[in-house]
C-alpha cells in the first residue's frame, strides 16, 4: 500500500515538473506571436487593457478583409 501511494506521489510530482518545465516553452511561443504579422493582438489579462484591444482588433479585421478581398481580386481576374 505505502508502494502505490509513493508511486502516485512520484506520478504527480512529475506531472507538475513537466507543465513547469512546458511553460517556459509556451511563453517563448506566445512571443514569437506577438510579433508576427497577421496574428490577432493578444487578448488582455486586465480590465483596463480593453480599449487598446478593441482598437488593435478592429485594426487587425480590416487588414484582414483587406487582404481577403485583394485574394478575391487577384483570383477573379
Amino acid at each position: 500500500m505505502k508502494l502505490i501511494l509513493l508511486l502516485a506521489a512520484l506520478a504527480v510530482v512529475g506531472l507538475l515538473v513537466t507543465q513547469q518545465l512546458n511553460k517556459g516553452k509556451e511563453a517563448s511561443t506566445e512571443q514569437a506571436a506577438e510579433t508576427a504579422p497577421g496574428q490577432p493582438p493578444k487578448v488582455p489579462t486586465s480590465p483596463g487593457d480593453v480599449p487598446k484591444f478593441e482598437e488593435d482588433m478592429k485594426k487587425f479585421m480590416e487588414d484582414e478583409a483587406a487582404k481577403h478581398a485583394e485574394q478575391l481580386e487577384q483570383a477573379t481576374q
